[in-house]
């Protein structure tokens, strides 16, 4: 392609403007004339004069009537297509005189330009005489000429109107809307527009069924934008098609007045389908007119440059929800997501992809679930009970719990499924029709949406919502066994036309690295090639592209994959980072690299990060345009940088779990994604091993870094406790296996490996830990996990007796304190709890008994905190010691311990089977209190678990406990629990009736699962600095509020610094930040939900004054731009981060611990990372709010709180307010005057000022 003559007159005025710019402030009058007449009568360069002769462009001369409304003091600007819709640009400011506007615009010849008129915003755009939006101007510049235009009213002024009483005159309006069908019946239905400064949840209207009134006080005159939610912006209304509305408009002309509204759709609730018609729905296709006007929104590449070649890798994976050997699965989730996702997402390419090619990958575990449910009529338990006509009890709890088990967005926009799920949530009891019915909604709801339109039955089923018939449930089911035969051959087809290529992913996806770490190699082996040979075995081709499971990857398997003739593989950029190159630089990031390691050699494809998790985790709160607009602008931005042609962007992520959180399934937004991208010219999609065949490999690297696609670490699947009590049951069960493989067949050691293969799946350790939340299904796949294992031991020949009963039980959620925290207690042993033993506490409310024996439920309720050496735990019963003294009970105390080889299942008095206690973890250690022999007796007896469950005395004593009046008080020292520093255990208190021959537990705390306590580490080094920070002004500028919803309680302190100190060691730099609160609703793994830190460091020349990514909304001062960045949250995956300025992050180089007691977190920066000039440190210091959801992960600020952001926002901020709560400022700073320092009218945030630092 050449470049256009005035394409490079517009590179050449942008570099004369920006040297202009540097080199002087000077005023110009931009207002006389436009960019590019002032360029060429300034230029001096003769090349330049010639390639702007004056045949090149036209002289356009815009001449506009404005309202008569219009402020006689405001300026008028023409907007348009070319400057880039900028509103208030000062090159194209209007001459104005009274009330008719002048430009002159000179442009190039034969171009349509696309324009409007505002006053300097685009809240001050022009409207139609109704007030309403109007298309784009449009002109031809074709020859010299004058356009006359009318602007009929202005945005933000209503148009002069006749009303019929007096304007100003008080006014009420009446707001009648008419509700889509399936609006959720419990949902309360709000107004939300100019009349109550946007907030979406504050104005409740009455609700009648599908209709809704609200009665709004206005004066005569005034113009009213307006819209309805059911509470919130995701809420917000839609069109029939799902797709944004504009704002309604309704001037107020009379002291009473009726508007009546329908509301089409909402933006969380796909549309309904209105059609009735028997024929298949005509899957509506957008034109290729509309794609190319689509595509000339968008920001174009760099025509000069070859198109940006993208890889997408598509990856669909369920864990094995089978016992091998068995047909039958445990969960549906292979089925649910094979007619929904699977065979939907090979429709797409058919019909959508008309130009390039992606990959899908597939895994062996996948495939052979599918196959089973194919070729060999294999069920579920889902199934299984959808199928059965009488359930039994237990039957009915579990299809009342779990078959609700779909995005709510489901449920929601069905009126019959949501009226099920209120009658489940009040307790009410279920008819016959109410198991069919809910039956089939689950089934029938779990199929894509457009296979229902599809077909008539299916259709007429949604359509009819309830009352369903078992044939009705056997047609769907039908239905399910059609869509899932279909999918082997639609990946076939597609793979032999060459629309994409297909990989395969180890046996059972399990994280080879770690298989390594544990001695297993050969399993590591046999895992990639057995995962080959079976994937060949069903595509009949072996694939040349291999998805290590969870991309996680390190440099033992290089050769490994290399044997098994893997030409290429893909994992995440921030392994490449840990390579030492630097993804910073586009140019070292979008490129593949030939790994070798042991003279064998890998090609490795590294993912963009942040595109995949757009996909992922974005773009679904955003419309299908806006977030296509999103991707291919950045591709575009990257395309600009292809300078030799080879450059590729790998795009990689979940194929199936991201859809059902889009509206509409995200069906819509994956149309217009491939249609966009199939007619791109910037963009070529190709898959991995085309690009290998069709350019060299140009980058090499000797080692490939341990980690995954999350967070650069393995840290999801290893070193919770939960997790490393998981790997060292395998082992112990692996190692069992291979003691007694010669008492096995051939036949037999086959199976086992399978069962042991399946158990080293990455999916139980995934789910295990806090960082995770498997919801619903939490206890069902620890209980997988665990039937494995039982097989294992099984197969292995160990009696049933010898296999370890801590398989038999399934792990408990931990309980949240009903108020405060485990922190250090001063704790003195008096039987009696005073202010600091409370305060400095967690306290559990036994608020549901368990089944009680004699006298009913004794414990009330227990505090549980620690000191330097001991655990303290103070038990409130609900009679006398003086009542209970002399009877036969016994209050007790079981924890696990860390390194534990025996533990038992039961507690010492429980019963069995299904009346057993049930504390939610193996048992470790037992200490018992015996109340018979009190008061005579104040001793304290201690057990070890025998693993036969049987308890072994270790020793008494009196010195660890305290009773008083109705209170019992432990303190039980870290060595007699096995822990140290640094270490984590779970607890529960028991209450045991010890008559003999009528024993067993009557009472234990927490019901819902046990205390789980942290020991901190101890972390410091030498105290270099302190900065104490006014308490209560975690406010951010001033008057910020905190959300409404009851997980940020107490409503305050949460963000609120009250110091920070930092502390220098050998090793690291420490920051400790103490806070006024500290909770954790929300089970984050480092201990605390609500904080997140960023710390930015100037240490050296260089740096940036902008945050390092968008967020906080705050710049930093231009004299200390900073070099690292620190981000510090709950959640390591995203809140362990350590960056630099030009790009590189580096996870390993910071490490969070928490003392949530204490209301401490502690950030340790390790100094190998960290170039220091000076031995001094600028750095600033910031808190927000954490969003999981929010830009980078801060929490929102809105005008009015709401239930979950933040209330204050001010007014004049515009897009620049901070979304920083509370900061750290130098002697002589304020904190609010810092913050209030933005400037919405120059597009500024506030700047802050760094505290600094000498070591």
């Amino acid at each position: 392609m050449k470049i256009s003559k005035y394409f490079l007159v517009v590179i050449l005025t942008v570099l004369s403007l920006f040297l202009i710019s540097c080199g002087a402030q000077q005023q110009t009058a931009a207002n006389e004339v436009p960019a590019v007449e002032k360029f060429v009568s300034e230029n001096e360069s003769p090349e330049a004069t010639e390639l702007t002769t004056k045949d090149d462009f036209i002289e356009l001369t815009f001449k506009v009537s404005l309202p008569e409304n219009t402020p006689q003091n405001e300026n008028i600007y023409i907007v348009g297509s070319f400057n880039d819709w900028n509103p208030g640009d000062e090159n194209y400011l209007l001459k104005r005189n009274g009330n008719i506007g002048t430009v002159v615009l000179n442009v190039e010849k034969d171009t349509e330009i696309e324009y409007k008129y505002t006053r300097g915003n685009w809240g001050t755009v022009e409207k139609d005489e109704n007030d309403e939006e109007i298309e784009n101007r449009k002109v031809l510049a074709d020859e010299n000429k004058i356009i006359e235009d009318v602007v009929a009213s202005w945005a933000d002024i209503p148009a002069e109107i006749k009303t019929k009483a007096q304007p100003g005159e008080k006014a009420v309006v009446t707001f009648e809307v008419t509700l889509p069908s399936n609006t959720p019946k419990s949902d309360p239905i709000y107004i939300v527009g100019n009349f109550n400064n946007w907030d979406p949840g504050q104005l409740e209207m009455d609700r009648n069924e599908n209709k809704a009134t609200y009665h709004l006080e206005t004066e005569v005159g005034k113009r009213l934008e307006y819209k309805y939610t059911r509470g919130n912006w995701d809420t917000v209304e839609k069109d029939e098609n799902g797709e944004e509305i504009s704002n309604r408009v309704l001037i107020v002309t009379d002291t009473e007045q009726l508007q009546t509204d329908k509301v089409a759709s909402w933006r969380d609730i796909p549309p309904q389908e209105t059609s009735n018609s028997s024929e298949t729905p005509e899957v509506k296709n957008i034109s290729d007119e509309a794609i190319e006007n689509f595509l000339s929104s968008i920001p174009k590449g760099d025509e000069n440059k070859e198109p940006l070649k993208v890889a997408i890798v598509w990856h669909h994976h369920q864990p094995s929800y089978k016992i091998p050997g068995n047909l039958n699965a445990e969960m549906p989730w292979v089925r649910a997501h094979a007619i929904n996702d699977y065979p939907y997402m090979a429709d797409l390419v058919d019909k959508y992809l008309t130009s390039g090619s992606v990959t899908f990958n597939i895994t062996p575990v996948l495939l052979m679930q599918l196959m089973d449910y194919v070729n060999n009529g294999a069920k579920d338990k889902y199934l299984e009970l959808s199928l059965k006509d009488n359930l039994t009890d237990k039957e009915k709890e579990f299809v009342k719990w779990h078959f609700f088990d779909i995005n709510p967005q489901f449920i929601d926009s069905h009126p019959r499924y949501s009226e099920l799920r209120e009658k489940r949530d009040k307790n009410e009891e279920f008819t016959s029709q109410d198991w069919l019915d809910l039956k089939v909604a689950w089934n029938l709801y779990w199929i894509n949406i457009e296979y229902i339109n599809r077909d008539a039955k299916l259709r007429e089923l949604a359509e009819k919502d309830k009352n369903y018939t078992k044939e009705d449930l056997d047609y769907v089911i039908s239905k399910h066994y059609e869509l899932m035969s279909q999918i082997v051959e639609k990946y076939k087809k597609l793979w032999d036309e060459g629309k994409i290529e297909l990989t395969t992913t180890p046996y059972y996806h399990p994280i080879l690295p770690l298989l390594v770490d544990m001695g297993w190699p050969e399993d590591a082996k046999a895992q990639i090639s057995r995962g080959l040979e079976y994937f060949s075995k069903i595509f009949g081709r072996k694939p040349v592209g291999m998805w290590p499971s969870e991309q996680a990857v390190s440099s033992p398997l290089v050769p490994m994959f290399a044997d098994n003739n893997v030409k290429w593989i893909i994992t995440d950029k921030q392994i490449l980072q840990k390579a030492g190159i630097n993804t910073g630089d586009p140019r070292q990031l979008y490129k593949p690299y030939k790994v070798t390691v042991d003279g064998k050699s890998v090609i490795v494809f590294f993912r963009d990060t942040d595109l995949s998790d757009r996909i992922g985790f974005k773009y679904s709160n955003m419309s299908k345009e806006n977030a296509v607009k999103d991707f291919l602008s950045t591709l575009h931005d990257i395309q600009k940088m292809n300078d030799n042609g080879d450059m590729i962007v790998t795009v990689a992520l979940d194929g199936e779990n991201a859809w059902e959180h889009y509206p509409n399934n995200g069906n819509d937004f994956r149309k217009l994604f491939y249609q966009a991208l199939s007619n791109d010219p910037y963009i070529e999609l190709v898959t991995p091993n085309e690009y290998i065949e069709s350019y060299n490999i140009e980058g090499e690297l000797k080692q490939l870094p341990k980690g995954s696609w999350v967070g650069g670490s393995l840290d999801t699947w290893y070193g919770e406790k939960e997790e490393n009590e998981g790997w060292e049951r395998l082992s112990e069960a692996r190692k069992v296996l291979m003691n007694n493989k010669d008492k096995l067949s051939d036949a037999e050691f086959k199976k086992a490996l399978d069962i042991l293969y399946a158990a080293e799946g990455s999916d139980w350790f995934w789910w295990y830990g806090a960082d995770q939340d498997a919801g619903n299904n939490e206890v069902l796949f620890d209980m997988h996990f665990k039937k494995l294992l039982i097989q294992l031991y099984r197969i292995s020949k160990v009696p049933e007796d010898k296999i370890p009963g801590y398989l038999f039980i399934a792990n408990k959620k931990p309980s949240s304190a009903t108020q405060g925290n485990i922190g250090k207690v001063e704790i003195t042993l008096d039987g009696e709890i005073d202010n600091n033993e409370i305060t400095k506490s967690g306290y559990f409310a036994d608020d549901d008994s368990g089944v009680m024996h004699r006298e009913g439920d004794l414990i009330s309720g227990f505090y549980v905190g620690r000191d330097n050496s001991n655990i303290y735990v103070a038990i409130e019963l609900k009679k006398s010691l003086d009542e209970l003294a002399g009877k036969p009970y016994k209050l007790e105390i079981y924890t696990d311990a860390p390194n534990a080889k025996k533990l038992n299942t039961k507690t010492a008095y429980s019963k069995t089977g299904e009346d057993i206690t049930d504390l939610g973890f193996a048992l470790a250690k037992r200490f018992s209190f015996n109340l018979q022999k009190y008061p005579k007796s104040h001793d304290l007896y201690y057990y070890n678990a025998s693993g036969t469950e049987r308890w072994m005395i270790s020793g008494k004593s009196s010195k660890y406990i305290a009773a008083k009046n109705n209170i019992v008080e432990f303190k039980i020292p870290f060595d007699l629990l096995g822990i140290k520093s640094g270490d984590e255990l779970n607890l529960a208190v028991v209450m045991a009736f010890t008559e003999k021959n009528n024993s067993g537990d009557v009472d234990f705390a927490p019901n819902s699962g046990p205390v789980h306590i942290m020991i901190p580490k101890e972390i410091g080094g030498k105290l270099i600095k302190t900065f104490e920070d006014p308490i209560g002004d975690e406010d951010g500028p001033g008057g910020y509020t905190y959300p409404k919803d009851g997980a940020f309680e107490p409503y305050k302190g949460l963000w609120d610094i009250e110091w920070v100190k930092v502390f220098d060691n050998d090793d690291s730099i420490v920051f400790k930040f103490k806070f006024g609160e500290m909770t954790n609703p929300w089970g984050a793994p480092k201990g605390f939900s609500h904080q997140l830190i960023n710390i930015y460091l100037d240490t050296k020349n260089g740096g940036v004054t902008k945050t390092y990514k968008d967020g906080a909304r705050v710049s930093f001062d231009k004299n200390h731009p900073w070099d690292y960045f620190i981000k510090i949250a709950g959640w390591p995956s995203y809140g362990q981060l350590l960056a630099t300025s030009d790009g590189q992050e580096l996870p390993e180089g910071v490490q969070v611990e928490a003392d949530p007691g204490e209301k401490i977190i502690t950030v340790i920066v390790m100094k190998k990372f960290i170039e220091l000039e000076n031995n001094k440190i600028y750095a600033y210091f910031m808190v927000g709010s954490q969003d999981g959801y929010g830009a980078d992960h801060y929490r929102a600020v809105t005008p009015k709180e709401t239930q979950w952001t933040l209330g204050g926002y001010p007014s004049d901020a515009g897009d620049f307010g901070p979304y920083v709560l509370d900061i750290i400022v130098p002697e002589g700073y304020d904190q609010y005057s810092i913050l209030s320092g933005y400037d919405a009218s120059k597009e500024k945030y506030a700047t802050l000022i760094p505290v600094e630092i000498d070591f």
